[in-house]
């Protein structure tokens, strides 16, 4: 019948047994695992045997990462405000089915036109079940234990990352890289009972209450609760801010990660022990998103994001001086910093402009985001094909950082988010 509410239970329910949990939370992070890993470091294993089959250099393959990215981010605005207008789940339905297209798409390529293209398909997959409707749909959810639950979700991007090149490595020796593809391209199908029958689009619509949605009402603006209007945002100082922060951090961990798997055959390492780069990287990612998130809920904000990215600022350092026995260290702080930064850029867009046009305002960030991660894999490639070494590309990675936390210590915080 239209219009008919489902009862979930008490409207008040607070605890574990809230649905938020284990009906939005643990879905989105199954979604953004996948499609995060496979996108991201699960792409990035073949990268050798691309350039051996293509016969091209590094900067013009890793121009298909900032293609990928600059379509993600073109796109995100228009997934974040079909996901507004129409729901999360169709959006998140049509991201899987061109993801799991794209990566097919893949075993077929014979020329850097054809990586391109895949690139362009796995870019929309990204619009439509990537970051932005993950974050969209928890937030909803959640006004108290925001940081928490974006921090738990968010850790499946690392969780995937860390994992997902250990069995696209094993699955090229086994089967060489273009049947690999036509068996990933089938793992992104599995999530779609999940987004179906599980992720509900709104509490209010299952006779729910966000969490701690009660208790907000209580001194904070009303303006807060409802939301900011998409142009609203638009025209703030803090939008540019925290753009500008995500611009230059998208970039880093991108331009990173991105090239670490061939940075680490040029240490010497075969494509085995080059994989478990991502392990650390990726396994201190997790720690940081759930650490940070947690953290954010109960000690200032600024300060939390602040530790996130001096600690990314570290490994940078480290990273920069090519040595191979400073790599691991990096790693460890690159990622764990990392990870409470990507944790703290979500929760903070939601704690300045609230739930209201939650999807279009991430959209946005995400424009800026995507740009700084799609040029953040290509021009470290470029540098390199330049000067034969990284040095140069990830002494810029510390720049950028320093220009992020300058960013973030001048965003102005609601009174209630900023503690």
């Amino acid at each position: 019948m239209s219009g008919r509410r489902v009862d979930f239970g008490p409207v008040n329910r607070t605890g574990w047994q809230f649905y938020g949990w284990w009906g939005i939370v643990l879905p989105a992070f199954l979604v953004i695992w996948v499609t995060n890993a496979l996108t991201l470091a699960g792409l990035n294993v073949f990268d050798a045997k691309l350039l051996a089959e293509l016969g091209v250099e590094r900067g013009p393959l890793k121009f298909g990462d900032t293609i990928q990215l600059l379509v993600s981010g073109a796109l995100a605005p228009v997934g974040g405000w079909l996901a507004d207008r129409y729901g999360v789940r169709p959006v998140m339905v049509a991201g899987v089915l061109l993801l799991s297209g794209g990566l097919y798409g893949y075993s077929f390529v014979d020329s850097l036109a054809d990586v391109y293209l895949m690139r362009v398909l796995t870019g929309a997959a990204l619009a439509g079940a990537g970051l932005v409707i993950c974050v969209t749909i928890v937030s909803r959810w959640f006004v108290a234990k925001r940081g928490l639950a974006l921090g738990l979700m968010l850790s499946g991007t690392s969780l995937g990352n860390a994992l997902i090149p250990q069995v696209n490595t094993a699955l090229i020796a086994e089967h060489g890289w273009r049947d690999a593809f036509t068996i990933i391209c089938l793992i992104p199908l599995l999530l779609l009972p999940v987004i179906l029958f599980v992720i509900k689009e709104w509490p209010e619509r299952v006779g729910m209450q966000a969490y701690g949605a009660e208790a907000a009402r209580d001194g904070v603006d009303p303006k807060l609760l409802a939301g900011y209007e998409f142009g609203d945002a638009l025209r703030s100082a803090n939008f540019w801010l925290i753009g500008t922060a995500a611009f230059c951090t998208f970039y880093s961990i991108l331009g990173l990660a991105n090239n670490l798997f061939l940075h680490m055959s040029d240490l010497g390492f075969g494509p085995a022990d080059a994989a478990k780069a991502y392990f650390p990287l990726f396994v201190m990612g997790l720690i940081g998103k759930i650490a940070a998130g947690a953290a954010a809920d109960v000690l200032p904000r600024k300060a939390v994001f602040g530790g996130c990215l001096a600690l990314m600022f570290a490994g940078a350092i480290l990273l920069a001086t090519l040595e191979p026995g400073l790599v691991m260290p990096a790693l460890y702080l690159f990622g764990l910093g990392w990870g409470g930064n990507y944790t703290m850029l979500q929760g903070l867009v939601a704690d300045v402009f609230g739930a209201r046009s939650l999807g279009k305002i991430l959209g946005g960030i995400t424009v800026l985001d995507a740009t700084g991660g799609a040029l953040g894999p290509w021009i470290t490639g470029a540098l390199f094909d330049v000067t034969h070494s990284y040095r140069l590309g990830f002494g810029l990675i510390v720049v950028l950082i320093a220009v992020a936390l300058a960013a973030i210590l001048m965003v102005r915080l609601p009174e209630r988010a900023a503690h």
